[in-house]
């Protein structure tokens, strides 16, 4: 019946939603708060703009809290942003912007100039499978001869989350990449259609996965252009709202949301 196979999708989308808005585990007031998290963040970005490993945000955000309200600086302009803000998160919480807590710029991979077989795979949309996994199976090869116009950092690594970003039927979709999801351990390479966000590590392992998750039916509705050509523009990826829990309370909200997501995947 049409209620048995919508209930799991509604069930996970509600379970979602009760993790990012502070509602699945217990605050706890020992925990460390958000903001010495994001601090460390900010450092390690530091560290990687003096390294000339990414360009400095030239409208970097800073959002704050002042007087019960939200408010973002961003250069000399601040403004109070409480009508922009998605929902109410809990006070030990913080919001970022996505941009904020990556480790590269957020946006799609290169057009790729395939070949039969070679030792270098391209990332695809169709390779971002809907069950929520990745299936290097489906993936291309490229021509080795482009592959020295990809610098380290274009390469996937262990974490990287996909979001599908063109064409209809799977824009938006969400995915995270895994080593183990390697084939001969070859590198890989993402396409033009996909867009890659490489958050900090110091995130506990998958929350900000759940996050975009959480945003996805969102993420799918902001696709512009006509029904073949519509797109995801990485620039929207980097605004998005992104709620900061405590670590702690991170790792309390990843563990149990894999728990419940692995049993409703079998409802």
């Amino acid at each position: 019946s049409s209620l048995n196979s919508s209930f799991p999708d509604k069930l996970k989308k509600s379970i979602l939603q009760w993790a990012v808005h502070g509602k699945l585990v217990p605050q706890d007031e020992n925990d460390e708060p958000a903001e010495m998290l994001l601090e460390r963040i900010r450092v390690e970005k530091e560290a990687l703009i003096k390294a000339g490993k990414i360009k400095r945000d030239k409208h970097e955000s800073v959002i704050f809290r002042r007087d019960n309200s939200h408010y973002e600086k961003r250069g000399s302009e601040v403004v109070c942003i409480d009508d922009e803000l998605p929902f109410e998160i809990p006070a030990s919480w913080r919001w970022v912007r996505a941009q904020t807590i990556s480790t590269k710029e957020i946006k799609r991979g290169k057009s790729p100039q395939y070949t039969e077989n070679s030792t270098v795979y391209v990332f695809a949309q169709k390779c971002n499978v809907k069950a929520g996994g990745i299936n290097m199976r489906l993936a291309k090869f490229l021509d080795v001869s482009a592959f020295c116009r990809y610098p380290m950092e274009e390469q996937m690594i262990d974490g990287d989350i996909i979001v599908n970003s063109t064409g209809e039927g799977t824009l938006g979709r969400i995915g995270i990449f895994r080593d183990s999801d390697r084939l001969n351990d070859y590198p890989i390479v993402p396409d033009s259609h996909v867009a890659i966000i490489r958050t900090s590590r110091e995130f506990a392992e998958n929350y900000i996965y759940y996050v975009f998750r959480y945003y996805q039916a969102y993420l799918e509705s902001l696709g512009e252009g006509s029904t073949k050509q519509t797109e995801l523009k990485p620039a929207v990826l980097a605004e998005l709202f992104v709620p900061i829990p405590p670590l702690e309370e991170q790792h309390r909200i990843v563990e149990s949301l894999d728990k419940i997501l692995s049993v409703s995947e079998q409802l």
